[in-house]
Order: structure tokens, then sequence, then C-alpha cells
């Protein structure tokens, strides 16, 4: 359960610090977009990474062993789809920013997938 809560604890540093760098970028450049749909696509990234953590950590307890590849196959499959629902739920529910709010979210998202990778793989494959 440490494990879970660890990387729960680095995803919150991870989008508040990308959040508060955003927000700054925003400041210096006010046409770019920062709206309720930003916020809100930190927070299904966050749930997202969330869900992954704990994927991770039910899949390396019990008799059953899954190796990591396969994991992590299983979580950005699991994440994909998420984000092609949240996407979809921009699309259908802000149509008057619907354009910068998902450039914004596949580029945010881009920036997780990364950042999750190093992360998984520095923390969790074991020599």
């Amino acid at each position: 359960m440490r494990t879970i809560l660890k990387d729960n604890l680095v995803f919150i540093f991870f989008f508040t610090g990308l959040a508060l760098i955003h927000y700054g970028i925003y400041q210096a450049i006010p046409e770019l977009y920062f709206g309720d749909e930003i916020i809100l696509a930190y927070t299904v990234l966050f749930i997202l990474n969330s869900m992954g953590a704990t994927l991770f950590y039910l899949g390396k307890s019990g008799a059953a062993e899954i190796e990591f590849a396969q994991l992590y196959m299983i979580f950005t499959s699991l994440q994909m789809v998420g984000s092609f629902s949240f996407a979809a739920y921009i699309k259908i529910g802000y149509p008057e920013n619907v354009k910068p709010a998902l450039v914004q979210f596949v580029v945010l998202f881009l920036i997780t997938l990364a950042f999750q990778t190093v992360y998984f793989v520095k923390t969790k494959i074991k020599e």
C-alpha cells in the first residue's frame, strides 16, 4: 500500500508543477487558453495515473505476478480509452472551446505519458 501512496504523491507533485508551469505560460501569453476544461484535464490525468499505480501494485502482489511489460500495456490501453472518453466529453460538453482545450489536452497527455514511462521504468522494473 505504501507504493501506491508514494506513486500518487509523485503524481500530485508532477501535476501541480506542470499546472503551475502551464498557468505561468498562460500569464505570459494571454492568447493561450486556460479554463475549467484544462483543470478538469489535469484531474482526469491524475485519476488515470493513480489507476495505473494501483494496477502495478496489484499486478506485483499475490500468487500470480504479472510481468512489467504486460502491466504497462494494460495500463496504457486503459489510459488511452479514458483519454478518448474525456476528449469526447470535452467535444460534447464544451463546444465553444473545443479546439484549444483538446489541443492542450493532447499535449498534456503526451507529457504525462513520457513522464510516467520514465517513472515506472525506473521504479517498477526489478533487476
